[in-house]
């Protein structure tokens, strides 16, 4: 983000979290396109998730999907490292996603331990890391990206 920007997350009436910029110049809120400033998108709405899904399939980009629980304390461990990663692989989307506000999607991708990591490309899961494993995450990322 340019100097005179920074990010804030703003929800609507539908409980769903988008990404979003302000512009310090004039104050005005407009959503940003994700990840391309090395953000975190998070979803609490299965019609947002199919829809930003439906229209990932046809890029190919890798979205790493991080499944999270508040009550999850390694999960919460990883948040930093989660954004820290969205700042460093600017070609790769990252999402998040409370599997207790959307547990179909959670059950979609078999999700049975947290933090779970499914990487996604085309549409289609293309790998997992289970467990609060920075190097491994970073490993999977790395080669899934290209």
């Amino acid at each position: 983000m340019g100097a005179n920007q920074s990010a804030v997350y703003a929800s609507n009436e539908a409980n769903e979290s988008f990404m979003m910029k302000k512009s310090a110049s004039n104050g005005a809120n407009e959503l940003s396109v994700p990840n391309k400033t090395g953000q975190v998108l998070i979803f609490r709405s299965s019609s947002k998730w199919k829809s930003h899904f439906q229209s990932s399939k046809e890029t190919n980009k890798l979205m790493v999907v991080h499944f999270t629980a508040a009550w999850c304390g390694p999960c919460r461990a990883m948040e930093p490292i989660i954004r820290d990663f969205a700042a460093k692989y600017v070609a790769v989307e990252f999402i998040q996603i409370d599997v207790d506000e959307l547990e179909g999607v959670a059950r979609e991708y078999a999700v049975q331990a947290l933090p779970a990591f499914v990487m996604i490309k085309k549409g289609k899961a293309i790998d997992k890391v289970v467990g609060a494993d920075k190097a491994a995450l970073q490993k999977k990322i790395e080669t899934h990206m290209v």
